[in-house]
């Protein structure tokens, strides 16, 4: 998977939620740990769309944050 596009999609995502890379910025370790869930979440569930599950991973960020 494409790590960059990967994270050009959570930027997007993030940005629907009212977020921006000022007010969140995400570190190293923040970044790899979402595509990771992203990607592991993609094998589990290979027919789901990827704009669902990077929402959904967004969306988990968020609000446990």
């Amino acid at each position: 998977m494409d790590e960059r596009w990967l994270q050009k999609q959570v930027r997007n995502c993030l940005r629907h939620y009212g977020y921006d890379d000022e007010m969140m910025p995400l570190g190293k370790d923040e970044w790899r740990d979402l595509c990771a869930h992203i990607a592991a979440a993609k094998e589990k569930h290979r027919d789901a769309d990827m704009y669902e599950l990077v929402h959904d991973a967004v969306y988990r960020f968020i609000t446990s944050a």
